[in-house]
């Protein structure tokens, strides 16, 4: 039996080691695509779909894997989330999920219906984000809540709920970084925008530029840089050339570097060229053609080509279309290798966790056989030492039993010469002591006798005991009280001496105990709870219970000393 417990032990731990190495292994691909699901979604995908068993994991684990492998799939672009992952991510997180992550998965739940047509339940599931983002802390999820329900709101227009949605949107004032990690430049052109020509773009377009005008300033510099460029691209679209031209000026004023400057230059060159201001034009284009970039370099060449071709100015169009070979030529052999080298580094990264992963499932075998192993051998160590053991014990308990037998009959004898001796010292001492207090007691009667023959008063016997007990209790320098000897000598005391107060005290109060009646005795003589204690030979808070217990049965609500004490003096 203690063979099979013992294996059995064993196997429940190698399994739990097992399981805790594989989850092990799962919740860091979680923390790794929880990190690139804004930045870097494709990659967030790829590590995601690394985890190689998703239904194992706990159910927490498995509504985060289904929250982010929904997240990362809508934002890469990819094909539409399956509909069971999509409600596992949201039934969990609606009832123990954070706020932010309750709204992601309302969010994302519309988002799915909205592509499939149903924009009733998507309304509904974007409004439950909507109110589930309240108590939230991440702005880019609100962004995309609001950008999604303004855009519902324009595709039926309701204009003025939908500029509403954006002016809160906009009114977020995300950073640069989350600006481009939720991709929000087209917030400033909605769908329904992109036709042309009908009633509800013109209306809208008007609405949309009215509320841009009341928010930008509200904005940081990146945000506003971006709103006027896009103004200027529609302005530009309407043929409206002055205002596309303050427009760029506006963008190019809250540009940080030279290099932000360039591509508004180049618009700015085109918007020149349409108005027919040549010098300038050039003059732009020619700052431009001064870049860094390459890829910027070839559009202002080939621009300043364009209309020197249609000037007829071959010659020097053909030089700057050469110009324009080599800018191109640079942007292929640098920027695309750039591209390049970071996807391949990208998928190196992927490439070395797969690595890593394996190797780890590699080492993990290898622990788990090697503590079969030592286990295993520690199992037969252990069922050796403990039959030895078992037959050394089983010696040691009869030589035990023996030795106890021997001993206890030794016990015996010297218990028996103990008593005899403890009896006949016992008696010893109680004599002497009865004749101590004889003494005692004769002494004092002579005493009493004395002083009570000087006043002429005549004393019986028992008021003459009973005065020796009283002037044994409130003694100063060897005070006493035997309570089963001297108890009645002090309720007689106090009968003579208080006008029967203990009588009193006992028909007025019945279910009083002896003990109890001990403590009234004394508080009525006026010693203190100390001097009780030490008279009776107790602790304190045995008096401090007794007189508790006393103040119940006398109706005493507080059961303070004080109450006791002033009740005790007015027993009449």
């Amino acid at each position: 039996m203690k063979i099979l417990i013992s294996v059995s032990l064993w196997l429940v731990a190698s399994a739990c080691f097992f399981v805790s190495c594989h989850k092990e292994q799962s919740v860091p691909q979680l923390a790794w695509g929880k990190y690139y699901v804004w930045s870097d979604p494709d990659s967030a995908c790829q590590v995601l779909r690394s985890i190689a068993f998703p239904e194992k994991l706990s159910p927490e684990d498995y509504a985060r894997y289904a929250l982010l492998t929904v997240q990362a799939t809508c934002r890469s672009g990819r094909t539409l989330p399956p509909d069971s992952l999509v409600e596992a991510a949201c039934i969990f997180n609606k009832v123990y999920g954070s706020a932010d992550d309750k709204a992601l998965a309302c969010f994302y739940k519309g988002y799915v219906y909205e592509n499939q047509g149903k924009e009733e339940e998507a309304l509904l599931n974007y409004k439950q984000a909507e109110e589930a983002s309240a108590s939230g802390d991440d702005r880019r999820t609100r962004f995309l809540i609001y950008t999604a329900l303004g855009n519902l709101m324009a595709r039926h227009s309701g204009y003025e709920s939908a500029i509403g949605y954006f002016r809160k949107a906009l009114d977020l004032k995300l950073s640069l970084q989350a600006w481009n990690e939720v991709k929000a430049d087209w917030i400033l052109i909605p769908p329904s925008m992109q036709v042309k020509g009908s009633d509800a773009y013109r209306e809208e377009k008007r609405l949309m530029y009215e509320t841009l005008s009341d928010v930008i300033e509200r904005m940081d510099f990146a945000s506003q840089e971006k709103i006027y460029y896009r103004s200027a691209l529609k302005a530009m679209d309407d043929y409206r050339w002055p205002e596309a031209t303050g427009f760029l000026l506006l963008a190019m004023d809250r540009t940080v570097t030279k290099e932000d400057r360039h591509p508004y230059e180049l618009t700015l060159a085109e918007v020149c060229l349409q108005t027919g201001n040549r010098v300038r034009a050039d003059s732009l284009l020619r700052e431009v053609a001064k870049s860094s970039f390459p890829f910027m370099r070839a559009k202002a060449f080939r621009k300043m080509a364009e209309t020197l071709q249609a000037e007829g100015k071959t010659a020097e169009a053909l030089l700057q279309m050469q110009h324009y070979a080599e800018a191109m030529e640079l942007t292929v052999t640098s920027d695309t290798r750039a591209d390049l080298l970071e996807i391949e580094k990208r998928y190196d990264c992927s490439a070395l966790e797969r690595q890593n992963d394996a190797f780890r499932n590699r080492w993990a075998l290898t622990v788990l056989l090697t503590v079969a192993v030592l286990s295993s051998l520690a199992l037969l160590v252990f069922l050796g030492w403990s039959f030895f053991r078992k037959q050394r014990m089983e010696l040691l308990k009869r030589s035990r039993h023996e030795v106890a037998c021997l001993q206890q009959q030794i016990d015996s004898l010297q218990e028996q010469i103990d008593d005899n001796q403890g009896e006949a010292r016992t008696f010893q001492e109680k004599l002497m002591a009865l004749e101590a207090e004889k003494k005692s007691k004769e002494i004092r009667i002579r005493q009493l006798e004395t002083t009570f023959r000087s006043k002429h008063i005549s004393l019986s016997v028992e008021a003459i005991e009973a005065a020796q007990v009283y002037l044994q209790v409130v003694s100063r320098k060897t005070p006493a009280y035997h309570p089963s000897s001297d108890r009645s000598a002090l309720e007689h005391w106090m009968n003579l001496s208080l006008d029967c107060w203990a009588e009193r005290l006992a028909i007025r109060y019945p279910s009083l105990t002896n003990g109890e009646k001990d403590i009234c005795y004394l508080c009525r003589l006026g010693l203190g709870f100390d001097e009780m204690a030490l008279l009776l030979g107790v602790q304190s808070r045995s008096v401090e219970r007794t007189v508790y217990r006393i103040c119940r049965k006398m109706g005493l609500s507080q059961g303070s000393k004080e109450e006791f004490r002033s009740r005790i003096f007015m027993v009449n």
